[in-house]
């Protein structure tokens, strides 16, 4: 074999290697990536991605599919790679309810509130934090929301209080607890 032909086959193993150790470490080379596949082993979706909001090390994929809707965390792995983290998948969407939400969170990580806003009148919602602080969001994605915040700090280390929806006067329309 000629020199040109052995470093042809050698970059074809290689390549072959790399394949089967991100697959088989769960690494992938894109957020969005690593989020299709996420869906793909629950056998949920493909999920419509409606907005993606880069936090410290990752990212939180809100989508829908259907008649549910999803918050997915993907985390950045060695620089380059990426890996699917905390997921919330398939939350059926109850019309009946002024807002749709739920919650995650965890240690050394962030506490995530998203959910679908339902009735047209909501303009505004809050989040009250264990800690008396107040997170709120004015801009909807299509309907849907997404509060974040850091778990750093040992006081906000607590899921959420409460969850308010205002309308464009400031009048409350929604109220839910959270769901400890």
């Amino acid at each position: 074999m000629n020199r040109v032909k052995k470093i042809g086959i050698n970059i074809i193993i290689l390549v072959f290697l790399s394949f089967i150790f991100l697959k088989g470490f769960g690494l992938y080379l894109s957020p969005l990536s690593a989020h299709r596949d996420l869906e793909r082993t629950r056998n949920y979706g493909p999920s419509e991605v409606i907005h993606v909001e880069d936090y410290n090390g990752g990212k939180h994929i809100l989508g829908q599919y259907d008649k549910w809707f999803s918050c997915n965390t993907v985390k950045r792995y060695l620089f380059i790679f990426w890996r699917y983290g905390g997921n919330s998948i398939g939350i059926e969407m109850d019309p009946t309810k002024k807002i749709n939400y739920s919650y995650r969170g965890g240690t050394n990580d962030q506490f995530v509130v998203f959910g679908m806003v339902n009735d047209e009148r909501i303009k505004k919602v809050e989040v009250i934090l264990g800690n008396g602080e107040i997170l709120t969001q004015t801009e909807f994605y299509e309907d849907m929301f997404l509060l974040a915040w850091d778990t750093t700090d040992k006081e906000n280390e607590k899921f959420f209080q409460n969850i308010y929806g205002y309308d464009e006067e400031n009048v409350l329309v929604f109220q839910g607890r959270s769901m400890d």
